[in-house]
């Protein structure tokens, strides 16, 4: 074979740098096609090293000149880009190879032109300015028009959105253009990339799905919906919203043939009484949040100049064709007469002398682009969640989407020119993984995919881990004369309470546990006994506070990414002994105890990515699978601790591996493992726990705390269940970003020769979102107030109907940190919460 080269690509990408897609409801199978330059010969396959952990379907394969089909799968999530690498192997000799990466929550990115024509900012929104042969004055009031012979923006009829069901022209379009104006550039727009997560960082494919370089659509009727200003002789229209704050109307996203879907609207009630005002519930249309300014980073990855740049490029280009026209009167001349004006007011003032002084009574100056459309732009934000529809056909990436009923939409237009009516723009749709789990009592895990299961072993354990987040548990045995039967697993065991929580954030260690010295719960950071002071301790962009949980002290952590984890603590008087309640919100975390069960599995993953399929039919055989292989791979050691340990003690101190026995009883406890009480109740039966549970309605809590009662005979449980449905149907969270602010703050055109993008505002445009704990869960009501570095700033702000407040913050230079406070109380008495930090940097040269 020495004369035979074996050529190798992953997903059609033959560039040797490809990627998988890491598990989560299932795994994600690629295309691997093997073949030779000439000839043919018998290869192995073998990924070396394999930190993915590399699946083939087979891994002996004859290879010729017509290309062999292996399909392989990724286990695990890779640790950094390339660390895994496919071999062909003939004998000993390796003779192909391919560097590969498995991902984990991929995204698709896409890019390109769009065109968008309609009357905005200062017409009404459904006029048609249009210039005909007998008409040349088509502007003011508004800043965009159509050019003589071009179809209108609008139907002549019919262009009043009385119900948001009704198409009315004015549609967004990212390809197949109307009416494209000379020297534009093609109106395309494609998938370009698909991104993801590495345990190390995030990492960017140009290649290697077929998803990559499929067309990307809105829907035929999409549009941008501020129907505003009207026009006082129309109906009113349902929805009414200011400039940048608008919905989008009638949407629809299609990626090729392999994907299309909308967003979930309710029902039409009325009309809106009031300027942005939702009128439909749910409304998950994307929406836009304000303007804020382009970084220079994405008009530089467009190629896009300066706006006086570009209009004095255009302008000339529009003077040659103008130059050579025939003489005398014409629909071509009018028209390049009306695009030249337009520019002029765009260019700088020399530009604009020259241009009219060599070519005295030819040009008239006419209202110029909108400014602000082309070095700011809105983010329109909003889920992909209604008639979804799916077509792999061979793409991992539409496979990973269609596993999710509910996908992140964002998009970003900018760049936009009325000249063109075309702009540039990017987007992403993602997957809206917000998972929520719990892990509470006599351990009963809530996984982050819903899965309801008992986890009674002794010892410390990984309970979730993913991007920054990382849950260790510390389980300790208690006595229980009554053992109660899981209903998922049927297995009756004896039960333990978690005792210590520990996590990792922003590269500390955090751990609430007993103290080093006595029985009472302790704070250490990094190792040493803290205590936290209100507001809270920064770590970074992360933030750990304590709240008050029934008179005792909760702790908090709130991540920069969303995900907040809270541990409220009980002290159980019979026993003499401090337990905990976990509850994790909003987060991506899919790997440990609490981790996402895969589909036609029982239990989440192995920590090696083993999916150890269904539950087994014996119930030896489950009591294995449990507390034999999956508890001994989430047990964590000495290495992998966050936990603080007293000098002479380690994990092991806290480990009994024979816990719990297979069956009952329970008074086997080893003396270092017992805690300090020595009083066991008698059990109760299930009917009085239920009785004592009727407090407790969230169903799988109350199953919970029948369990717990029941088990152990101690009716003080309830308590805790109570308080662990306060805050799963009251708290909440905030979210907050920043983005620098435009230089101006409205899209009022402007006759400005200003460099626009290399003139930076200095301010920040900061926006704080404020959820539910819980999915599902109304939005809050209230007020927020944002924090600058510590202190409050202005008045606090009423959330609106989205839970968003917005402002504009003018910072000296420097590092900062900012919060937003949401003060609780509301509609829905929600409890109060913090943000965690929005870091920011302000240089002195944005000040200029």
């Amino acid at each position: 074979m020495s004369t035979v080269a074996v050529l190798i690509s992953l997903a059609g990408n033959a560039a040797g740098d490809g990627f998988l897609i890491a598990p989560a409801g299932s795994t994600y199978p690629a295309e691997l096609r093997l073949w030779t330059d000439a000839g043919s010969a018998s290869v192995t396959l073998q990924a070396s090293p394999n930190p993915a952990g590399l699946v083939f379907s087979q891994t002996t394969v004859t290879v010729s000149t017509t290309p062999s089909t292996v399909l392989v799968h990724a286990t695990l999530q890779s640790a950094a880009r390339q660390d895994t690498i496919i071999e062909v192997r003939d004998g000993a000799t390796v003779v192909a190879t391919f560097a590969v990466t498995s991902i984990k929550h991929p995204a698709v990115h896409f890019r390109g032109r769009f065109e968008a024509r309609f009357g905005t900012d200062g017409g009404a929104y459904n006029r048609n300015p249009m210039y005909t042969a007998t008409n040349d004055a088509a502007v003011p009031p508004g800043w965009t028009w159509g050019l003589e012979g071009e179809p209108g923006f609008v139907p002549a009829i019919g262009s009043v959105p009385e119900n948001l069901e009704t198409p009315v022209g004015r549609v967004v379009r990212l390809n197949n253009p109307v009416a494209l104006r000379s020297h534009a550039e093609a109106v395309v727009t494609t998938v370009d990339a698909i991104a993801g997560i590495t345990t190390g960082g995030p990492e960017r494919f140009t290649a290697g799905d077929p998803l990559i370089g499929e067309p990307v659509d809105f829907g035929s009727d999409t549009y941008l919906a501020g129907n505003n200003p009207q026009n006082p002789a129309d109906p009113q229209p349902e929805e009414i919203w200011s400039a940048a704050l608008e919905p989008m109307g009638l949407f629809l996203l299609r990626l090729g043939n392999r994907f299309s879907g909308g967003s979930s609207l309710g029902p039409f009630v009325s009309k809106a009484t009031t300027i942005n005002q939702h009128t439909r519930t749910p409304d998950d249309r994307p929406i836009a949040n304000g303007l804020v300014a382009v970084p220079p980073g994405e008009m530089a990855a467009f190629g896009l100049p300066s706006l006086v740049t570009w209009s004095e490029t255009r302008i000339d280009q529009l003077l040659a064709d103008y130059s050579v026209l025939p003489a005398g009167d014409s629909a071509d001349r009018r028209n390049l007469k009306r695009r030249i004006g337009h520019l002029l007011a765009s260019v700088s003032p020399p530009k604009r002398t020259a241009v009219l002084n060599a070519n005295p009574g030819q040009f008239t100056v006419r209202a110029g682009t909108l400014t602000g459309g082309w070095a700011q732009k809105e983010i329109y934000t909003g889920k992909v969640n209604a008639n979804l529809s799916f077509a792999p056909a061979g793409s991992a990436m539409v496979q990973y989407l269609s596993e999710f009923s509910s996908l992140l939409f964002q998009w970003h237009p900018f760049g936009f020119h009325s000249d063109e009516l075309c702009g540039h723009h990017w987007g992403t749709v993602a997957t809206d993984v917000s998972f929520s789990g719990a892990y509470t009592g006599d351990p009963h895990t809530v996984t982050v995919d819903g899965t309801r299961y008992d986890f009674q072993s002794v010892g410390e354990f990984t309970l979730l881990r993913g991007g920054d987040l990382e849950i260790q548990v510390r389980q300790t045995p208690v006595n229980a004369a009554n053992p109660v039967t899981d209903g998922y697993t049927g297995i009756t065991v004896c039960v333990s309470l978690i005792t210590a929580v520990a996590a990792r954030v922003d590269g500390h260690t955090l751990s609430y546990q007993p103290a080093l010295e006595g029985k009472l719960l302790q704070l250490f950071v990094d190792g040493k006994a803290a205590d936290i002071a209100p507001p809270g301790l920064n770590l970074g962009a992360h933030r750990v506070s304590l709240f008050d949980a029934g008179g005792e002290r909760g702790l908090r952590i709130d991540y920069a990414d969303g995900s907040v984890v809270t541990a409220t603590p009980a002290f159980w008087n019979p026993y003499r002994v401090w337990y905990l309640n976990i509850a994790v919100s909003g987060t991506r975390a899919d790997e440990g105890i609490m981790g996402q069960v895969p589909r036609g599995g029982w239990l989440p993953r192995l920590r090696d990515g083993t999916d150890l399929g269904p539950m087994p039919a014996g119930l030896p055989d489950r009591y294995d699978a449990l507390y034999r292989t999956f508890a001994e791979s989430w047990r964590i050691d000495d290495r992998t601790s966050l936990f603080t340990y007293k000098p002479g003690t380690s994990t092991e101190t806290f480990t009994d591996r024979a816990w719990p026995g297979e069956r009952p009883p329970c008074n086997n406890i080893r003396p270092e493992l017992a805690a300090p009480g020595t009083h066991e109740l008698g059990g109760m039966d299930v009917e009085e726990a239920e009785a004592i549970c009727r407090v407790v309605t969230e169903g799988d809590l109350h199953a919970f705390c029948v369990f717990d009662v029941a088990t152990t005979g101690d009716a003080a449980f309830a308590k805790e269940y109570v308080a662990a449905q306060e805050l799963r149907l009251y708290g909440t969270r905030v979210e907050v970003e920043g983005f620098e602010a435009p230089t101006f703050a409205d899209r009022t055109p402007r006759d400005d020769d200003t460099d626009q993008p290399a003139r930076r505002s200095g301010a920040l445009a900061v926006t704080a979102r404020v959820s539910a704990l819980t999915p599902g869960r109304p939005v809050p009501t209230g007020l927020l107030t944002f924090v600058v570095d510590g202190t409050p700033i202005k008045r606090p702000f009423e959330l609106d109907p989205l839970g968003r407040a917005r402002t504009t913050l003018r910072l000296k230079p420097g590092d900062h940190v900012i919060q937003a406070t949401y003060t609780g109380g509301g509609r829905y008495s929600n409890h109060s919460s913090t943000s965690a930090n929005l870091l920011c940097t302000v240089a002195e040269q944005d000040r200029s």
